[in-house]
């Protein structure tokens, strides 16, 4: 049976351990610390009638095997209904978050992004613990086709046992090109009026006879993503719904429309598309084109692209959260244009108030990674209380931007915005140090790279050399890059990982909706206050 903790974080002792040990070992040896709405697999505790024992599935990084641990948990502190759910995950450059609606004593989970890395697929493996059986998820929604969003889909897409009933994407497919006009298809000609893009995918078939024939690499002109849809469209059973997604391919209830099967259920969750923002003409789908800065009639891939993406506004109860993919200048000032109906000859301040009616929210997951690319009437239209940027390391671009940081702030809800920082809040270590045995290793390792002639030799002796070091790494990004959020649409609780603990490894803060909107508290400063 599937519960979920009710109260906000509790420690459960162990009630089995190794051979070797006895119950009271055990108890004083292992300790599982969790939070509101973890979900545990229990069974009633034959010893007492007001306890659980959990089946905890234990992932093992280094292995790739699950073992049980079983634990003791007392029964009030359960409760069946589980939460909304969203993990903001430290992908390295790029973005990727799993979200998790409440659907009956279980979720329905969506990935939306998926970085550029294996970092999310590792996460996936270890918050599922689907390594001795399958995994079926809702929706893989890819906003659109930069690296840094869509690469880390492959090796999700390529693991056998994950299965996504639908794979939803902006329509803009890459592909062979001899100039930019031709990347994303046909674009109109520039005749002082708005560029539209004429080509975008909207259906599986138009896909399939899109990437067929491929080249012997998957690859056409060195794009990947096409390569990343073919397996998608190679693999009917795991993926039988690959759609276009924007504001006239989702569900329409009173002119708004919403993520097919996500549209407003009684008290469950609701999730509004509000981009891309397409439109028909001469009875065809188009996308805007656009160049480098608001109302430049120029044309850019990049800013087309990512202007273009899927973002999405979830609604629960008293809830709102905005997924702004990675919106540029051009794009906002269109998007505000759009859903407040002024012109475009009127300042884009003037917008505010009434399009703050559509995209006013709570929760805003900055677009493009904290980029200096965004208009303060933007966020000053999303208003909300809290942000999370998902940004890299290793990478040129120095997200989040300082400057833009004290903008957020600015322009958020209250006096004290929160400002959820995957990179920020990531913490790991700047050397590792290695055993004699361990060095020994690496050094074997690096000889047999040093000493490969062919390519393909050479090729694998790197893959060794990665593995090694991935395993050592490995869930350092599953300790500290991760920012839970969780809901029940009236209370409101943020989670993440302390660098250093004695006790609970969480820092947490929870946020509770009075008297119009949501007021925080710290859970362990409050601890210490009423101690």
């Amino acid at each position: 049976m599937r519960v979920y903790v009710k109260k906000i974080s509790v420690t459960m002792a162990a009630q089995k351990a190794a051979d070797n040990q006895t119950t009271d070992q055990a108890v004083k040896a292992k300790k599982k610390y969790v939070i509101w709405g973890d979900f545990l697999d229990v069974e009633d505790d034959p010893s007492s009638s007001k306890h659980y024992l959990v089946n905890w599935k234990a992932f093992d990084s280094k292995t790739g095997t699950v073992r049980i641990e079983v634990y003791r948990i007392a029964k009030a502190d359960c409760q069946a209904e589980p939460l909304l759910e969203m993990i903001f995950l430290d992908v390295g450059q790029g973005d990727g978050c799993i979200v998790s609606i409440p659907d009956g004593n279980s979720h329905k989970v969506m990935i939306v992004d998926a970085g550029e890395g294996n970092n999310l697929h590792r996460f996936l493996k270890w918050r599922f613990r689907y390594v001795d059986s399958s995994a079926n998820f809702h929706a893989a929604i890819i906003t659109h086709s930069d690296t840094d969003h869509y690469k880390g889909f492959q090796p999700i897409f390529d693991d056998s046992r994950v299965s996504f009933g639908h794979v939803y994407h902006n329509g803009l497919v890459e592909r062979a090109g001899t100039s930019d006009l031709g990347v994303l298809g046909a674009i109109s000609p520039d005749g002082g009026h708005e560029r539209r893009c004429l080509d975008p995918i909207e259906t599986k078939a138009q896909l399939t006879a899109l990437l067929d024939p491929l080249d012997g690499s998957g690859r056409r002109s060195g794009k990947l993503y096409p390569k990343l849809m073919a397996t998608a469209i190679a693999s009917p059973v795991r993926f039988p719904d690959i759609a276009m997604m924007s504001v006239l391919h989702g569900t329409t209830v009173g002119g708004i429309p919403y993520l097919p099967g996500f549209a407003p259920d009684a008290d469950k969750p609701n999730i509004e598309v509000l981009g891309p923002i397409s439109r028909r003409d001469a009875g065809k789908v188009t996308l805007p084109a656009f160049g480098d800065a608001p109302r430049d009639n120029g044309f850019s891939v990049a800013k087309t692209k990512n202007g273009n993406s899927v973002v999405l506004k979830l609604n629960y109860r008293n809830l709102r959260v905005i997924f702004g993919g990675d919106m540029n200048k051009p794009s906002e000032d269109f998007m505000l244009r759009h859903y407040s109906g002024i012109s475009v000859a009127q300042p884009l301040v003037d917008a505010i108030p009434v399009a703050r009616q559509r995209l006013g929210a709570d929760i805003l997951k900055c677009c493009h990674h904290g980029s200096a690319d965004v208009n303060d009437e933007f966020v000053a239209a999303i208003n909300p209380f809290a942000f999370v940027v998902s940004s890299g390391d290793e990478e040129s671009h120095v997200h989040p931007r300082p400057e833009i940081l004290g903008m957020l702030g600015r322009n958020g809800r209250g006096a004290r915005p929160m400002l959820l920082c995957t990179e920020i809040l990531r913490s790991t270590p700047e050397s590792l140090r290695l055993n004699a045995r361990q060095s020994a290793e690496r050094a074997k390792l690096e000889a047999t790279l040093d000493a490969a002639v062919t390519s393909v030799d050479r090729k694998i002796a790197r893959k060794a050399i990665n593995a090694f070091w991935d395993a050592r790494f490995r869930r350092l990004v599953n300790v500290y890059g991760a920012v839970t959020v969780r809901s029940d649409g009236n209370q409101l609780l943020v989670a993440f990982r302390k660098e250093v603990s004695t006790g609970n490894p969480w820092q947490l803060y929870l946020f509770k909706f009075q008297n119009g909107d949501w007021a925080g508290t710290e859970i362990e400063k409050k601890r210490k206050a009423d101690a």
